[in-house]
């Protein structure tokens, strides 16, 4: 018997986290190409281990303070979520806005995209100007950051109608099925959309113009770190950009780096 409990003792201690060492639990959602399952879809309930560059980058900055850190993806409502309410320490992809900056220390901005606009690959809809979208139904993932921004985008834009999925792999299905009717487009992330029209094999969708420059971070949760917590993670957030590791990450899944 203590033989047993030596055994098992030696065992909790082999794998125990270090003395002293923080555990921050971050959570992200399926953006692909900047964040995917690492194994298996996500799931509502429990959520699943996640993959792709921003992954990367967290588990850098992690080793090097020295955090144990797990990363889930989750669908964006339910990470959200969990990360508003201080469940969990982090998320990401954020893109700020007055109301996150309350809820969340932003991290600077890691990696810039575009939005652009889609339409079904008949429709001769070119996007110049926001007012070009007028008396149309647009969809977009929400609610999200890219709903957000596009709803600001938009305000002064008479009889345009937004229509919320959230899923964007749902959104451009949608799109090319003729759900937003004849005149129906699609706001997305290029670098999303564009992974997921050849994926999905989506041949009946087009990119119909660009709409503007999106910029993506880290959040951190103010109700579990601490402003000197997030300083140290900025300051390591840094260190990995000027020594390569970061640049290196961005480069070698394609992407522009927003510094």
């Amino acid at each position: 018997m203590h033989r047993i409990l030596s055994i098992l003792l030696i065992w909790l201690l082999s794998n125990a986290a270090p003395a002293g060492a923080a555990q921050w639990r971050f959570v992200t959602e399926d953006f692909p190409p900047f964040t995917y399952p690492a194994d298996a879809p996500a799931s509502e309930t429990a959520g699943v281990g996640a993959a792709g560059p921003f992954v990367e980058v967290v588990h850098a900055i992690c080793a090097r303070l020295q955090h144990q850190c797990t990363i889930t993806l989750y669908p964006w409502q339910r990470a959200f979520r969990l990360a508003e309410q201080g469940q969990v320490d982090g998320i990401f992809t954020l893109t700020p806005s007055p109301q996150r900056e309350q809820m969340f220390h932003i991290s600077r901005m890691l990696v810039t995209s575009r939005y652009s606009v889609f339409a079904q690959a008949e429709s001769s809809f070119v996007f110049n100007q926001p007012g070009d979208v007028a008396g149309r139904l647009v969809g977009v993932y929400g609610p999200s950051g890219t709903s957000y921004v596009l709803s600001e985008r938009l305000k002064s834009v008479p009889d345009v109608r937004l229509h919320l999925t959230t899923d964007n792999r749902r959104l451009l299905r949608m799109l090319q099925s003729g759900r937003f009717g004849v005149d129906g487009l699609a706001v997305l992330n290029q670098d999303v959309a564009w992974h997921l029209i050849e994926e999905e094999q989506l041949a009946d969708v087009r990119e119909a113009g660009e709409m503007g420059p999106i910029s993506y971070g880290i959040g951190l949760s103010r109700k579990t770190v601490s402003a000197a917590q997030f300083e140290a993670f900025e300051q390591a957030l840094d260190a990995a950009i000027a020594d390569g590791t970061v640049p290196k990450i961005l480069r070698r899944h394609q992407l522009e780096a927003a510094f």
